[in-house]
């Protein structure tokens, strides 16, 4: 997952510790029972929304 808005060295500090976490298999098995696969698809905004947000048009 990106990493947007870290803006302070304490703040990227923090999200750079999730590098040393370790997911075992109940870990990921509790992850895809909560998120299966293929649950979280398709674009951002409805293609209607997607108009009023696209300014390069």
């Amino acid at each position: 997952m990106p990493l947007i808005g870290a803006r302070r060295l304490d703040q990227l500090a923090e999200a750079l510790g999730a590098l040393d976490v370790k997911l075992g298999g109940t870990d990921l098995a509790e992850i895809e029972a909560a998120v299966p696969n293929g649950a979280a698809s398709g674009g951002r905004y409805a293609p209607a929304q997607m108009k009023h947000l696209d300014s390069e048009r």
